[in-house]
């Protein structure tokens, strides 16, 4: 009508079919819609002008003119007519003359709008078309690609695998060879060898093809290195076994005559404390005589380990109390002072240094009680009573020792 024709897909249309495809139909054309819709309204918006012009033109020849003449009867009727009306009425005919042209000139931008639209649609889907095609070589190549990246991965995932297995192989090929020399220096190349492969292997992640060829190399690198490892552990474990028995061998002879040594200690120990009494004629200096022994007070604190030690030392041990006098004598000591007196061995049987069991009991009211792990015994001279307390804790010692008119029997135990 226009000069413009609609689009075969709109004079097809079939507005009874599914509502779908309509919306379809303005998807994969928008540009065509575009200019058929500014089409429609070119043609309704014309219709529109006609129509009002002519029922304008129609009013104004249909209307009375017996009171408006223009000329003639206006100079002879003069008042009967209203010019106020007639100017009304031209000035609107104007008006909708004005409005009339505006729309003209709007039709004719829209009819020249929608051939731009038209041609400008045409090469969109030429363009739409050929991007079509290049889409689907796109997808068929990503999906090669696809199909390529998922074998490679595939196989890194297993040459991986692989590696792994002989990663922890070797780690446990190292772990218990740790203590042979020869081993670790071997281990040690492996690993700093491993270290590497690791560092290089993290840098090409991305490239899969160069990373299975290194994985290949690398897995037949450990499974030559693995069997000289294995090999080599084969031969240090029978020499490790040998030296095993050798030291076993060598041990319990060390233990034979580190036995005999400390017989020949004590013996000779026993002798020079002899020798000492006899040359001094009693006690030593720094001892208290007390019914055919000497005693000697610590001036510093130790532990009842520590202090048995300095006894030992001395060619004594930690005081044995045989007797209430005995206990009465020790009492006068300034402090309180570690004795012989333990259940080291066995909880809650208590034996003083030299074996014997305990016969004599003077014990705090509620002691022994073990609170906390209380192995030694202590002397507390404020209550003249006995004590458990823990060994770990330091205190003042009191030895004990004979003097040289009773001389101790000197015991041998020399094999």
């Amino acid at each position: 009508m226009m000069g413009f024709e609609l689009d075969d897909s709109l004079k097809t249309y079939n507005p009874g079919k599914e509502s779908h495809r309509t919306v379809l139909w303005l998807k994969e054309r928008p540009f065509r819609a575009a200019a058929v819709c500014l089409g429609v309204l070119c043609v309704v918006l014309l219709t529109g002008i006609i129509i009002a012009a002519g029922h304008h033109n129609h009013a104004a020849v249909e209307q009375p003119t017996p009171s408006c003449n223009l000329i003639g009867e206006q100079v002879q009727l003069g008042t009967r007519c209203n010019l106020t009306d007639l100017r009304r009425e031209q000035t609107r005919n104007k008006n909708v003359t004005k409005e009339r042209d505006q729309l003209r000139i709007t039709c004719t931008n829209l009819i020249q709008e929608q051939g731009q639209l038209q041609t400008s649609c045409k090469n969109l889907t030429e363009e739409r078309d050929k991007f079509k095609t290049s889409n689907m070589q796109l997808i068929q190549e990503r999906d090669q690609l696809q199909t390529s990246t998922n074998n490679i991965t595939q196989e890194r995932d297993h040459l991986l695998t692989i590696n792994k297995c002989l990663t922890k192989e070797g780690f446990q090929l190292k772990t218990s060879n740790n203590n042979l020399t020869q081993e670790r220096d071997l281990l040690g190349t492996s690993n700093k060898y491993l270290n590497k492969e690791i560092n290089q292997l993290q840098t090409i992640n991305n490239n899969l093809t160069q990373e299975r060829d290194l994985l290949q190399t690398s897995n037949n690198n450990l499974s030559e290195e693995m069997y000289q490892l294995q090999t080599i552990n084969n031969n240090l474990t029978q020499e490790r076994d040998l030296l095993q028995t050798s030291n076993k061998n060598l041990t319990e002879a060390m233990s034979q005559l580190q036995t005999i040594n400390n017989n020949v200690t004590l013996e000779r120990d026993q002798l020079k404390e002899l020798q000492r009494l006899s040359d001094g004629g009693g006690c030593l200096a720094g001892w208290q005589p007390h019914g055919g022994s000497c005693y000697f007070l610590s001036a510093e604190k130790k532990s009842w380990m520590a202090s048995r030690q300095d006894c030992q030392d001395r060619g004594s041990d930690l005081v044995v109390i045989n007797s209430k006098e005995e206990q009465n004598f020790i009492n006068n000591f300034c402090c309180a002072v570690w004795i012989g007196l333990h259940d080291r061995e066995s909880e809650s049987k208590w034996k003083w240094v030299d074996g014997s069991p305990m016969k004599l009991s003077l014990w705090n009211p509620g002691e022994p009680n073990n609170a906390g792990n209380e192995d030694c015994a202590e002397l507390i001279p404020k209550s003249k009573t006995w004590n458990d307390v823990p060994c770990s804790w330091e205190r003042h010692w009191a030895c004990k020792s004979v003097k040289r008119n009773s001389q101790p029997e000197i015991k041998t135990s020399m094999t």
